[in-house]
């Protein structure tokens, strides 16, 4: 928040973008200081819940950052303790809860907040929600172990198949009798779903339902070389972690299974 606006501390902290990239700013402006990208980078903590204000404060931020002509990162969040959905950060989490909350908030920075690259906190900690991976070892550091979490595979959704160069892609939502539907990639109770082309052609969709039904869907791009998507399920349950299942026709209607996340890529 302190990127566009006033931080809720005091008057040192806001306004990032303005200060850095606005002419007028003429004490802090680098807009036309040499190697210096039009870049922000920020982090999304204390911006999650409500769920309004997980599109609203994007949106804002996107609005400014378009306004001064500036892309953003979003380099660094974990769960902490004002994410009550899912019980604050205290606790290691291996289930589902923790990845499609996390996918909620990948998925709106992207969408909402225009982040073009998106980075987590830490790979490997301790009993708390912070690491893809929870580490268990003895005093002297001589023999542990490490498990992993669906978190770790949710991310996975993302990063294995939309490779860097990737352009996301526009996607119009219609219901069943065709009708255009508002902001009908996002519902951020059900299906979230993304689109992206990567710089060798082929077409990546990534789906999130945070839903406790299976979602019907058909979908399709306009591109003849697309005949058909293989798609990779991360859901709860033993080797649902990216797993390959049924491929599906172009144009043709899949099922997401209830509190999963299905990537698509085309072949």
């Amino acid at each position: 928040r302190c990127m566009f606006a006033t931080h809720m501390t005091d008057w040192q902290r806001g306004y990032a973008i303005q200060s850095f990239f606005c002419p007028d700013s003429t004490d802090t402006y680098l807009g036309d200081t040499p190697n210096v990208p039009r870049l922000m980078a920020g982090h999304s903590y204390w911006t999650n819940t409500p769920l309004e204000a997980l599109r609203g404060i994007r949106m804002q931020l996107k609005d400014t950052l378009d306004k001064y002509n500036v892309q953003f990162w979003q380099t660094e969040t974990c769960i902490m303790s004002n994410d009550e959905e899912i019980g604050g950060g205290g606790g290691y989490d291996r289930t589902m809860k923790t990845a499609l909350y996390v996918a909620r908030i990948i998925h709106h920075d992207i969408v909402y907040a225009g982040a073009r690259s998106w980075q987590w906190w830490r790979a490997v900690g301790g009993d708390y929600k912070d690491g893809l991976l929870r580490e268990f070892s003895n005093r002297e550091g001589t023999n542990g172990r490490v498990v992993d979490s669906k978190l770790l595979w949710a991310l996975g959704n993302y990063s294995r198949f939309v490779r860097p160069g990737a352009t996301r892609m526009g996607i119009t939502a219609t219901d069943k009798t065709g009708r255009t539907v508002m902001e009908g990639d996002t519902d951020r109770t059900g299906l979230m779903c993304t689109a992206y082309r990567n710089a060798d052609g082929s077409w990546v969709m990534v789906a999130v339902n945070y839903a406790t039904e299976a979602k019907n869907m058909t979908f399709h791009v306009d591109d003849r070389k697309v005949k058909s998507w293989q798609p990779y399920l991360t859901a709860e349950g033993t080797g649902k972690n990216l797993q390959p299942v049924d491929k599906v026709g172009n144009g043709k209607q899949t099922v997401i299974p209830a509190r999963s996340i299905v990537t698509f890529v085309s072949r």
